[in-house]
């Protein structure tokens, strides 16, 4: 499920007569939680606009220069307008480069998708600008690219999609939605019934966000024919919520295939009306799966989810809102939670290093394994904290077998610390978050060390330089992965500096780094904004009134074979 599995056609002009495809950034990397908590939310919800149609993804790196909430047009009007949003949204990225501006302090210039052309510039206030927008952050780092947060969009042409859709309220004139009797004429309408779902959804943003914003990322609309009546159940945001770790922990719907599927098992085919719907009715989703209805003189339910009372009749079909999320439960969620535990987020900890929360997860759980004492007493007093902050690393972990090969179980715990040493442990962490499908036979990766570790795989066995990958994919929370060698990076008897050993073995002592670091938690996977209350304890709106994670691969032609290890160890 991703906001770019999708068409785009492009022209001259406002892409109205087009017959040349072109290749969208594959953005499916990109966690929803993340662009709620930059506010550039809505902004991904207009790439609902390219559903219909089909094209390829590219693999290229990109840039998004992404416009936060405040300064968007009201969304649903903007779908009334999908070729124009087509064209703006191509004016906001760029792909093939990803584009860092964190410290730009001259005039930069570089060309969107669209073709237009991009001015950065600093103000006279210190900040930076993109064309007449300021650029909020400068550098929000996703897989194999780069978001760019504007205030405002780039163009002054685009002024035109803005007509008529002011952040004023909602026409609900503009909708074909019957509140109370449908009207006996029939509706005439050039929208999908996804795209009239859509706009009833904006409405209603503050009991239905959490299902309007999967619903935008989803491919349900290709399921959807023309001439077609449907049916949708939706689930109000606290369904959701019940499924939301409450701190940390893992969260079914950060997997994206499984919410597509559960998404799509909430259509059906036909117009229901509550009236018309018997007790022991069976019907199909268009995913595929049953659903029963169970009905008495007070209550409709749908697979033991009560149905709020009341239609929402809309152009093509009819909403139904309900109080669970359908297709979900424990048991479920819990066989999922095995198979995707990259995806569970970290309590957040203050220590050893605060402002490194991959680097203190990874420490602690490495210490816990008697195969890493050499590697965790060396992390103990190396200053890494400040060069591998945060989060998203890639951490490939030599066995105190591979130090001991090279005489460093003799070393003493700060040989690694500082200098030209400190680059043996920062030569074994790579920017970005790797899984084993990404060590391909003939790529390489970048170090933080500034060093190029070759890959090499064949039928039995990965290995990266001369190291060997004993354990592969060993997930650190959401956070990043670890590898586990059997030897040195980087490192040889011939190249390692000499180093008196201590008559008495130092004691090992966890220290914090001694570089402060501004820290966030935006670094961790949050509850979504459309999830959080002020107080927790918001009543259902719908049901108070009952009468409605810098990666740098380079691959070569070569047959790849897919092998593991070990795969699918998690970090707890």
């Amino acid at each position: 499920m991703t906001w770019c599995n999708a068409g785009l056609l492009v022209a001259a002009g406002l892409l109205s007569t087009v017959h040349a495809a072109l290749q969208l950034p594959n953005t499916s990397g990109i966690d929803g939680q993340l662009t709620a908590n930059h506010g550039v939310d809505h902004f991904f919800s207009l790439w609902l606009v390219f559903n219909n149609e089909a094209v390829s993804m590219s693999d290229e790196p990109y840039t998004i220069l992404a416009v936060q909430n405040a300064a968007s047009v009201r969304d649903d009007c903007l779908l009334k307008q999908p070729e124009l949003v087509k064209k703006l949204l191509l004016d906001h990225m760029v792909i093939g480069k990803r584009i860092d501006l964190s410290n730009t302090t001259t005039v930069t210039t570089f060309k969107t998708a669209g073709g237009r052309t991009v001015h950065i510039k600093p103000s006279e206030e210190g900040k930076l600008q993109a064309n007449n927008a300021n650029i909020v952050e400068a550098n929000v780092s996703i897989p194999n690219g780069y978001l760019v947060i504007l205030d405002n969009y780039l163009f002054p042409d685009e002024q035109t999609i803005k007509k008529n859709c002011t952040l004023g309220k909602l026409d609900v004139g503009m909708l074909s939605v019957v509140t109370a009797k449908e009207s006996s004429k029939p509706s005439v309408s050039n929208t999908s019934f996804i795209d009239n779902v859509m706009q009833v959804l904006s409405i209603l943003k503050s009991g239905v966000r959490v299902f309007q914003h999967f619903l935008s990322r989803s491919n349900v609309s290709r399921l959807i024919e023309d001439d077609e009546e449907y049916t949708v159940f939706i689930p109000t945001d606290h369904a959701f919520q019940r499924w939301h770790p409450i701190d940390w922990g893992f969260y079914p719907f950060s997997v994206p295939e499984f919410t597509e599927s559960i998404i799509t098992n909430h259509f059906v085919k036909g117009k229901l009306k509550q009236d018309g719907i018997k007790n022991g009715q069976v019907m199909k989703t268009l995913g595929g799966q049953e659903i029963v209805f169970k009905k008495n003189s007070i209550t409709l339910l749908v697979n033991g989810a009560t149905v709020v009372k009341g239609d929402t009749p809309i152009a093509k079909g009819n909403i139904m809102f309900i109080s669970e999320v359908l297709f979900v439960s424990e048991a479920i969620v819990s066989r999922l939670h095995q198979q995707h535990k990259d995806k569970e987020t970290p309590p957040l900890l203050a220590f050893p290093w605060f402002g490194a929360q991959f680097l203190s997860h990874a420490f602690l759980a490495l210490e816990r394994d008697r195969r890493f004492s050499h590697i965790t007493r060396f992390l103990n007093l190396a200053d890494l904290a400040p060069r591998v902050s945060g989060t998203g690393y890639t951490f490939f972990v030599p066995t105190d077998t591979a130090f001991e090969e090279l005489g460093l179980d003799k070393m003493p715990d700060n040989y690694l610390s500082t200098g030209t040493e400190l680059q043996i442990l920062l030569n074994h962490f790579v920017k970005g978050r790797l899984y084993d499908r990404d060590l391909k036979n003939g790529g390489s990766l970048k170090t933080l060390g500034n060093k190029t570790i070759h890959i090499f795989r064949d039928e039995d066995t990965v290995r990266v330089n001369n190291a060997t990958i004993v354990e592969s994919e060993v997930f650190v929370y959401n956070l990043g992965t670890m590898f586990y060698i059997n030897k040195v990076l980087f490192a040889d008897n011939t190249t390692l500096p000499m180093a008196s050993i201590p008559s008495t073995p130092l004691k090992t002592t966890i220290l914090p780094s001694a570089t402060t670091i501004l820290f966030t938690t935006e670094e961790v996977e949050r509850v979504p904004e459309e999830l959080a209350e002020d107080n927790g304890s918001m009543p259902d709106v719908l049901f108070a009134d009952a009468t409605t994670a810098e990666i740098e691969i380079t691959t070569q032609k070569t047959n790849t074979i897919a092998s593991t290890v070990s795969q699918n160890v998690t970090i707890k």
